[in-house]
């Protein structure tokens, strides 16, 4: 049995005042919502394990400040997804625009399409990973966690990154100047494959490369990489 709630002619404020109403304190249900295209703010706040599924589009802000909820978006949400989330996942199917993974602190965003701008930026903490392209800025300002990106990124790749490590498969336009361009070791390949098979990404780990903060050794300035 589960929980269907239909979110059509309904403010975000209703949609998530049932959401919580309809949280089992067993997690023995998942929570459906229905007609939440163009919804703001949606799921946020949650602090309990529970599981829940949005069957369409969604607005900006899903998942924000999640703590504890795996929360599946079967479509495309808008911008900054699961910002500031501690923990828990946000899993987008689709596309997200700018922002997604904004301040995150813990848990685990997987956006299985494209992302926008900004991905990650100011990340504290957690686990990011996009499966196609992203825009401009990702991971900038990070000061730890991870960014996992299947295909290329834009401009400024992890722009004053201070700490953390970006994976990233495709090119990218330029990178910070603070930063360093390595292969992957064992224990970076494992922790990959564990991540792609947990959220069943069919994604392998050839051709990807490690992105850290530049320590020690000869400063690698904005380069473009094909």
């Amino acid at each position: 049995m589960d929980d269907r709630l239909n979110a059509k002619m309904v403010e975000s404020r209703e949609v998530n005042i049932t959401i919580k109403k309809s949280i089992n304190p067993n997690n023995e249900d998942k929570i459906y919502v229905h007609n939440a295209s163009g919804l703001d703010n949606i799921a946020v706040g949650l602090n309990r394990n529970v599981y829940i599924v949005i069957r369409n589009d969604v607005g900006d802000l899903i998942g924000a400040l999640n703590d504890g909820a795996t929360i599946r978006v079967e479509g495309s949400a808008g911008k900054y997804a699961a910002d500031g989330m501690t923990g828990g996942e946000v899993i987008i199917e689709g596309d997200v625009d700018e922002g997604a993974g904004t301040a995150q602190c813990g848990g685990t965003l997987v956006v299985k399409g494209r992302a926008k701008d900004h991905v990650g930026q100011l990340l504290k903490g957690g686990t990011i990973i996009v499966c196609g392209n992203v825009g401009d800025y990702a991971g900038s300002f990070m000061i730890a966690g991870t960014i996992i990106i299947g295909g290329d990124a834009g401009r400024e790749l992890g722009a004053s990154m201070l700490s953390g490590t970006i994976y990233i498969k495709g090119g990218y336009e330029t990178m910070g100047e603070n930063l360093r361009q390595t292969k992957l070791t064992k224990d970076d390949e494992k922790f990959l494959r564990d991540l792609f098979a947990k959220y069943q990404l069919g994604l392998g780990t050839v051709g990807f490369k490690k992105i850290v903060e530049l320590q020690g050794g000869t400063l690698m300035k904005s380069k473009h990489v094909r």
